[in-house]
């Protein structure tokens, strides 16, 4: 592929999915500095593997892909070294009672949440696994179809159908307490 076709095609399709992948990252990592540095290796990879990607498709679902396996990567990496991170669960159970969200304060500092989500959305989210959140991130926030999360992930589509239903549910049985609390909405739902 020529240099100036593979630029044309980078800017073109992949640049304006930047903060999407960036914010996508932040919320997987919990960290501000690691979804940058993350962010930035996806785009770099993205450029040299420029000619894998099929120009006129859904750039966002291939850059996703990326993104989430770098992840990954990075988190198998730093498993092997031994090297212990602080993660929001932890944080979260480590807590000082009267400020309930004491773990979480960072994610807002960095601006990794850029919507206004309530501190219970955002514990209830921490609690997932990271492919649950993931695929929640991705449905909920990027409205990406399943076959298009599938694709990212390069998972089965029935495992993403699954996987979703399983961390929606999980979200509910997490937030029944503070809609019913907060809005009066009431689950009525088997969740069985």
């Amino acid at each position: 592929m020529a240099r100036n076709n593979r630029e044309r095609i980078f800017e073109t399709e992949m640049l304006g999915h930047y903060k999407a992948v960036y914010n996508f990252l932040a919320r997987m990592c919990g960290n501000a500095a690691d979804a940058a540095d993350l962010s930035q290796e996806a785009f770099a990879r993205a450029y040299v593997k420029i000619e894998q990607y099929e120009p006129g498709t859904n750039a966002k679902a291939w850059l996703f892909r990326l993104a989430h396996n770098l992840f990954i990567n990075d988190y198998r990496k730093k498993s092997r070294r031994g090297e212990t991170e602080l993660d929001e669960r932890v944080a979260y159970n480590r807590r000082d009672e009267s400020h309930a969200m004491a773990g979480f304060s960072d994610l807002r500092i960095a601006g990794a949440m850029d919507r206004d989500f309530s501190d219970p959305i955002v514990k209830a989210m921490t609690f997932l696994r990271d492919d649950q959140r993931a695929i929640i991130i991705m449905a909920d926030l990027y409205d990406f179809s399943e076959k298009d999360i599938a694709e990212a992930m390069d998972l089965n589509l029935n495992t993403v159908k699954s996987t979703t239903r399983r961390a929606r549910v999980a979200l509910i049985k997490q937030l029944s307490v503070y809609a019913e609390d907060t809005y009066g909405i009431v689950n009525t739902r088997n969740l069985g």
